[in-house]
Protein backbone atom coordinates (compact mmCIF):
# COMPACT_ATOMS: atom_id res chain seq x y z
CA UNK A 1 0.00 0.00 0.00
CA UNK A 2 2.76 2.37 0.87
CA UNK A 3 4.38 2.08 -2.41
CA UNK A 4 1.26 3.61 -4.10
CA UNK A 5 1.27 6.02 -1.37
CA UNK A 6 4.81 6.85 -2.05
CA UNK A 7 4.08 7.67 -6.13
CA UNK A 8 0.99 9.63 -5.26
CA UNK A 9 2.72 11.79 -3.17
CA UNK A 10 5.63 12.75 -4.98
CA UNK A 11 2.98 13.39 -7.40
CA UNK A 12 0.81 15.33 -5.57
CA UNK A 13 4.40 17.50 -4.50
CA UNK A 14 6.14 17.74 -8.21
CA UNK A 15 2.55 18.96 -9.68
CA UNK A 16 1.71 21.43 -6.46
CA UNK A 17 5.14 22.75 -7.07
CA UNK A 18 5.19 23.72 -10.78
CA UNK A 19 1.59 25.31 -10.51
CA UNK A 20 3.12 27.66 -7.87
CA UNK A 21 5.65 28.22 -9.50
CA UNK A 22 3.62 29.25 -13.21
CA UNK A 23 1.40 31.28 -10.98
CA UNK A 24 3.92 32.97 -9.38
CA UNK A 25 6.97 33.44 -11.38
CA UNK A 26 7.05 34.89 -14.95
CA UNK A 27 8.53 32.65 -17.71
CA UNK A 28 12.70 32.96 -17.03
CA UNK A 29 11.86 35.14 -13.74
CA UNK A 30 14.23 34.18 -10.67
CA UNK A 31 13.74 35.08 -6.91
CA UNK A 32 16.57 33.95 -4.25
CA UNK A 33 15.87 32.17 -1.62
CA UNK A 34 18.29 31.18 1.79
CA UNK A 35 19.59 34.58 1.61
CA UNK A 36 21.00 34.45 -1.91
CA UNK A 37 22.05 30.46 -1.44
CA UNK A 38 19.36 29.18 -3.79
CA UNK A 39 17.98 30.31 -6.56
CA UNK A 40 14.02 29.72 -8.14
CA UNK A 41 13.78 30.32 -11.63
CA UNK A 42 10.97 29.78 -14.38
CA UNK A 43 12.44 27.57 -16.88
CA UNK A 44 10.79 25.08 -19.67
CA UNK A 45 12.14 21.65 -21.01
CA UNK A 46 10.72 20.53 -24.02
CA UNK A 47 13.01 17.65 -23.74
CA UNK A 48 14.84 15.41 -21.09
CA UNK A 49 17.32 15.70 -19.44
CA UNK A 50 19.66 18.29 -20.36
CA UNK A 51 16.88 18.90 -23.33
CA UNK A 52 17.88 15.40 -24.82
CA UNK A 53 14.95 14.85 -27.02
CA UNK A 54 13.95 18.73 -27.64
CA UNK A 55 10.11 18.76 -28.82
CA UNK A 56 9.58 15.06 -28.38
CA UNK A 57 7.64 15.91 -24.75
CA UNK A 58 4.37 14.21 -25.31
CA UNK A 59 6.43 11.06 -26.98
CA UNK A 60 8.25 11.27 -24.19
CA UNK A 61 5.26 11.21 -21.99
CA UNK A 62 3.59 8.41 -23.74
CA UNK A 63 7.14 6.23 -23.22
CA UNK A 64 7.07 6.10 -19.91
CA UNK A 65 3.37 5.67 -19.12
CA UNK A 66 4.54 2.44 -21.17
CA UNK A 67 7.02 1.80 -18.91
CA UNK A 68 5.53 2.51 -15.80
CA UNK A 69 2.59 0.36 -16.50
CA UNK A 70 4.80 -2.59 -16.84
CA UNK A 71 6.24 -1.59 -13.37
CA UNK A 72 3.07 -1.69 -12.25
CA UNK A 73 2.43 -5.01 -13.14
CA UNK A 74 5.99 -6.35 -12.39
CA UNK A 75 4.86 -4.91 -8.43
CA UNK A 76 1.68 -6.49 -8.58
CA UNK A 77 2.80 -9.78 -9.85
CA UNK A 78 5.21 -9.38 -6.85
CA UNK A 79 8.99 -8.99 -8.72
CA UNK A 80 9.90 -5.63 -7.01
CA UNK A 81 10.00 -6.64 -3.31
CA UNK A 82 11.20 -5.11 -0.37
CA UNK A 83 10.62 -2.26 1.34
CA UNK A 84 13.79 -0.43 0.09
CA UNK A 85 13.20 -1.59 -3.91
CA UNK A 86 9.75 -0.28 -3.42
CA UNK A 87 10.24 3.05 -1.99
CA UNK A 88 12.99 3.55 -5.32
CA UNK A 89 10.68 2.29 -7.74
CA UNK A 90 7.90 4.03 -6.11
CA UNK A 91 10.11 7.51 -6.61
CA UNK A 92 11.41 6.78 -10.13
CA UNK A 93 7.19 6.24 -11.14
CA UNK A 94 5.97 9.27 -9.25
CA UNK A 95 8.87 11.24 -10.18
CA UNK A 96 8.58 9.85 -14.28
CA UNK A 97 4.51 10.69 -13.76
CA UNK A 98 4.59 14.21 -12.85
CA UNK A 99 7.11 14.91 -15.84
CA UNK A 100 4.61 13.34 -17.91
CA UNK A 101 1.67 15.31 -16.62
CA UNK A 102 3.86 18.59 -17.72
CA UNK A 103 4.48 16.65 -21.31
CA UNK A 104 0.72 15.99 -21.96
CA UNK A 105 -0.95 18.72 -20.65
CA UNK A 106 2.59 21.72 -21.81
CA UNK A 107 4.74 19.71 -24.10
CA UNK A 108 7.47 20.51 -22.06
CA UNK A 109 8.12 20.56 -18.31
CA UNK A 110 8.59 23.18 -15.59
CA UNK A 111 12.37 23.30 -13.99
CA UNK A 112 12.47 25.52 -11.19
CA UNK A 113 15.44 24.41 -9.04
CA UNK A 114 18.16 26.26 -9.84
CA UNK A 115 21.39 24.77 -8.67
CA UNK A 116 23.83 25.73 -11.94
CA UNK A 117 23.45 27.36 -15.18
CA UNK A 118 23.75 23.32 -16.27
CA UNK A 119 21.38 22.17 -13.79
CA UNK A 120 17.59 23.78 -13.27
CA UNK A 121 15.26 20.80 -12.27
CA UNK A 122 11.97 19.92 -10.09
CA UNK A 123 10.89 17.81 -7.98
CA UNK A 124 10.10 14.53 -10.31
CA UNK A 125 13.56 15.02 -11.29
CA UNK A 126 14.92 14.48 -8.01
CA UNK A 127 12.42 11.63 -7.11
CA UNK A 128 13.66 10.11 -10.10
CA UNK A 129 17.52 11.23 -8.88
CA UNK A 130 16.96 9.78 -5.76
CA UNK A 131 14.88 6.46 -6.97
CA UNK A 132 17.91 5.19 -9.24
CA UNK A 133 20.92 6.00 -6.61
CA UNK A 134 18.81 4.15 -4.43
CA UNK A 135 19.06 1.08 -6.74
CA UNK A 136 22.76 1.55 -7.49
CA UNK A 137 23.46 2.40 -4.01
CA UNK A 138 21.84 -1.72 -3.45
CA UNK A 139 23.64 -2.91 -6.56
CA UNK A 140 27.00 -2.10 -5.26
CA UNK A 141 26.13 -3.11 -1.84
CA UNK A 142 25.24 -6.36 -2.95
CA UNK A 143 27.94 -6.62 -5.69
CA UNK A 144 30.56 -5.67 -2.93
CA UNK A 145 29.06 -7.57 0.08
CA UNK A 146 29.66 -11.06 -0.98
CA UNK A 147 33.00 -10.44 -2.00
CA UNK A 148 34.06 -8.78 1.35
CA UNK A 149 32.10 -12.12 3.21
CA UNK A 150 35.09 -14.21 1.00
CA UNK A 151 37.62 -12.22 2.37
CA UNK A 152 36.83 -12.78 5.55
CA UNK A 153 36.19 -16.27 5.34
CA UNK A 154 40.01 -16.70 3.81
CA UNK A 155 41.84 -15.28 6.63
Amino acid sequence: MYFYLIIVAAIIVDVASKIAIRLNLDFEEQTEILGGLFRLVHLANTGSTGNMFHGWGRVLAVFVIVLTVAALYWHRKGKIRGAYVQTAVALIIGGALGNAIDRLAFNQVTDFLFFSAAATMNFADIWVFAGILMLTARTIYRTIRPAAQGNDASS
